[in-house]
């Protein structure tokens, strides 16, 4: 499995962690009947970490789908293998940011992990116009 697509897999996997944690933390508290309105109801770090698990499910689909454009593309493989693991390291601090409440501090570093997607775009569509350029017609002509 290539390190870019393992890390798909473990941005998959940071929201039920996430999650996870905060409800393994209630011990007997959680209630598995209704665990989404249990969810909501809790405060301090239980809550944060319900909210870092939203984030983390918001930024599934558009790193995936970064490193599979980029695959397409024929991106550098070594160059998405770093940069993939640089988004999973930045989203690892994110939630540690987020769940000890800090938060100008996680807006700079999910602007940070933004920025990751954003880039790893950015090369996919220069490789792809290398390979496939785009006509672009002539304006009244």
């Amino acid at each position: 499995m290539s390190i870019a697509v393992l890390c798909v897999l473990i941005a998959i996997l940071m929201p039920a962690l996430t999650n996870i944690v905060g409800k393994v933390s209630a011990g007997r508290g959680y209630d598995n009947n209704s665990p989404r309105l249990w969810l909501e109801k809790q405060t301090g770090w239980r809550q944060r970490a319900y909210w870092a698990h939203n984030n983390h499910l918001e930024a599934v689909a558009p790193f995936a789908a970064a490193v599979i454009l980029c695959f397409v593309a024929g991106v550098d493989r070594a160059w998405l293998d770093q940069w993939a693991m640089i988004f999973i390291a930045v989203r690892l601090v994110y939630t540690a940011i987020y769940l000890a409440d800090i938060g100008p501090l996680r807006t700079l570093v999910w602007m940070g992990g933004a920025a990751i997607i954003v880039w790893m775009l950015v090369k996919a569509g220069v490789a792809l116009a290398a390979v496939a350029p785009v006509a672009v017609p002539a304006i009244g002509g």
